[in-house]
């Protein structure tokens, strides 16, 4: 005797038959009125006659805007790194044309975010120029400032000290 029960399973259902619970079968659409239905199910060509006419369309071209000038580089790099030159190196009165320089470099870029070309192009002009103007301010601290070392020195070169009297004569 053996412990193992014969497996019993229902036969499975034909391949022909519909699944349990399907619902009913579509009818389709009748056919309107005025059109006579397809003779073979698919696409029925026009009748053929002497004068067919055949406009063919091409859609409109769509016209695209470029930007013309797209670059991250509003100066602001630059400005920043002449305030720092020009703090450390001691030429303060160039700063009056450096901070102003980040600000009009910051509203740039602000601008070119919110893509208004025209308030871009002007502060980044205006960006640029007040750069050039702490250039130019550094340049001319920088000339005055060894003029006047030069003429100092040189001032010092004519001058002699007097032992006897404990003073500088020029």
């Amino acid at each position: 005797m053996s412990d193992k029960q014969p497996l019993v399973q229902p036969p499975p259902p034909a391949y022909n038959a519909p699944p349990p619970m399907a619902p009913p079968p579509q009818q389709g659409y009748p056919p309107q009125q005025g059109y006579p239905p397809p003779a073979y199910g698919g696409y029925q060509a026009a009748p053929a006659t002497h004068n067919n006419t055949v406009v063919v369309t091409q859609p409109a071209p769509v016209h695209t805007t470029y930007r013309t000038y797209r670059s991250a580089d509003h100066y602001l790099s630059l400005s920043i790194f002449l305030t720092i030159c020009c703090f450390f190196w001691g030429t303060w009165c160039a700063l009056a044309c450096t901070i102003p320089a980040i600000v009009f470099a910051i509203n740039a870029r602000d601008a070119d975010a919110r893509g208004d070309q025209a308030a871009v192009e002007r502060n980044r002009r205006l960006a640029l120029f007040l750069n050039i103007g702490g250039i130019a301010t550094y340049a001319v601290f920088i000339v005055i400032f060894i003029i006047v070392i030069a003429t100092t020195v040189s001032q010092a070169n004519n001058c002699y000290y007097s032992y006897y009297y404990q003073y500088y004569y020029c």
